[in-house]
């Protein structure tokens, strides 16, 4: 009797332990599952904001090109408020987040001159509008788009100097370029490493010097021409000679193409096979050492 009691007793130990065992783990599991679901759920949150932000800039910019200068005021104090609860974290660099800052503070004081700049305005809009899609579309944003027109204003001014034209015609050809530039640039610092908008600020930093000056260095400029070339490749992420290296097949081809090369794979396969096959039928081995 005792000696039942006992192992009756050992059983509901064992199994009052097992039970507190599954009930730790299912807490830890769910609590596991809460923390991962809070976490995509602050991200998914966080993107909504981003992408409610590029909403908004966009709209800017179009209140911009319509001159509608109120709305454009009531649109970056939205913005400027909205920054406050939108967590950049794994988004962008600081370095990003200040250009970012930046580009509000500049449409700001834009849009609240007494005698509105057109120009400086719609300038200022389209540098945030680009800022903004640059955090909202890291895969294929806006800015790249900018590509032809930097490389064409590159090319101007290389022309100019190798026609040795006058300072005033040099100069006008690299505030295109500056333009441009300085549009894309605080888009470019939240997708680029600092260096990459470093190097390319000192390289034209150094080229506007070549064209202030009343007998402008042609030969020299000349030289920089290539470097920048480099530089804003770097930038988009355009290689030197990418046009260079294509596929050997492109299109519905290429899939032909592969399809025939695995045909003769297995051709050549079937037939060695089939040779082996013969050799030993015949009582022919291969030679081994």
């Amino acid at each position: 009797m005792k000696r039942r009691f006992k192992s009756t007793l050992r059983l509901w130990i064992i199994s009052f332990m097992a039970l507190l065992f599954w009930a730790n783990l299912s807490y830890s599991g769910s609590a596991q599952s809460n923390g991962e679901n809070g976490q995509v759920e602050e991200s998914v949150s966080a993107n909504l904001s981003i992408q409610q932000m590029n909403e908004e800039a966009a709209q800017l910019y179009r209140y911009a090109l319509e001159q509608d200068v109120e709305k454009v005021r009531g649109s970056i104090l939205r913005i400027s408020n909205g920054l406050e609860h939108i967590s950049f974290e794994g988004q962008t660099t600081v370095e990003g987040i200040h250009a970012l800052s930046e580009t509000v503070v500049e449409v700001k004081e834009a849009a609240v001159r007494i005698k509105s700049d057109t120009a400086a305005l719609q300038q200022a809009s389209a540098k945030l509008r680009l800022a903004a899609d640059s955090l909202a579309n890291p895969a294929k944003p806006l800015w790249l788009q900018y590509y032809k027109i930097i490389k064409d204003d590159l090319q101007a001014l290389s022309l100019a100097a190798n026609q040795r034209q006058n300072a005033s015609a040099l100069l006008s050809r690299y505030a295109a370029l500056e333009e441009h530039y300085e549009t894309v640039r605080p888009a470019a610092l939240i997708r680029r490493e600092p260096y990459e908008i470093a190097q390319l600020d000192a390289w034209l930093s150094h080229t506007k010097g070549l064209t202030m000056g009343k007998q402008p260095d042609l030969s020299q400029l000349q030289a920089m021409m290539m470097h920048g070339e480099e530089l804003v490749n770097q930038l988009f992420g355009r290689e030197k000679d990418e046009s260079a290296f294509v596929p050997f097949v492109q299109g519905p081809d290429r899939r032909a193409a592969g399809m025939f090369i695995t045909s003769v794979i297995v051709a050549t396969l079937s037939y060695a096979g089939f040779r082996k096959y013969r050799a030993q039928q015949q009582g022919i081995f291969p030679f081994r050492r």
